[in-house]
């Protein structure tokens, strides 16, 4: 199949799968940040808040390389109850040469109920790329997912772990203790709080 005739060069695909924990406890992994930096570090050396506003937080993601931190700064929007946008990815510093100069990636991630107290977890994808790098979509595409993959992976073991220590039935509850920081707290409690997860 050729390029999109024009400028609209939009690169489609979505990755189903099915997570062995609830939502409540899919949302808040997602939403906790205390762990990112620690078990995430095949992909990145440090996260930073650069912005928040509202469900919008904008975090610097950078790699130290050359004696330079280089990276990207991207905007996570959390859609209450359990749905996720990721876009406005640009490198950071701006001046570094990067793909995300010349092309655009969006995300969505949702979460929904499965049978047996699981999830069931939809990962949309667009990006929008010029055309020289569509010949490159589906290396591109494998590169996205593996990523992904990877970061979902880390996440059911930590779940996992957690679940062997304090039981399945406890899980969320080390999410909603009061010490523990999540980005948007507050918003996810109003839907899976203690009465909630009753």
């Amino acid at each position: 199949m050729g390029a999109p005739a024009g400028n609209d060069m939009k690169h489609h695909f979505t990755v189903v799968d099915e997570l062995d924990c609830s939502v409540a406890v899919s949302v808040a992994a997602y939403l906790d940040c205390e762990h990112y930096i620690f078990l995430h570090r095949g992909l990145t050396d440090s996260v930073e808040v650069v912005k928040v506003d509202g469900f919008k937080v904008t975090v610097r993601q950078s790699w130290k390389a050359l004696g330079l931190k280089l990276g990207h700064d991207k905007t996570g929007e959390y859609v209450p109850p359990a749905e996720f946008l990721i876009y406005d990815v640009v490198p950071a510093p701006r001046w570094f040469p990067s793909v995300h100069h010349v092309m655009d990636i969006a995300t969505r991630l949702r979460f929904t109920p499965a049978s047996g107290d699981k999830t069931l977890m939809t990962f949309d994808v667009e990006l929008d790329l010029p055309f020289f790098l569509w010949p490159l979509r589906g290396y591109l595409q494998r590169l996205v997912e593996r990523l992904h993959a990877q970061q979902v992976a880390e996440d059911m073991d930590m779940i996992k772990h957690r679940e062997k220590l304090v039981g399945r039935e406890n899980l969320l509850a080390v999410y909603l203790k009061d010490h523990h920081f999540c980005y948007h707290k507050d918003e996810f409690l109003k839907h899976f709080g203690r009465k909630k997860a009753a």
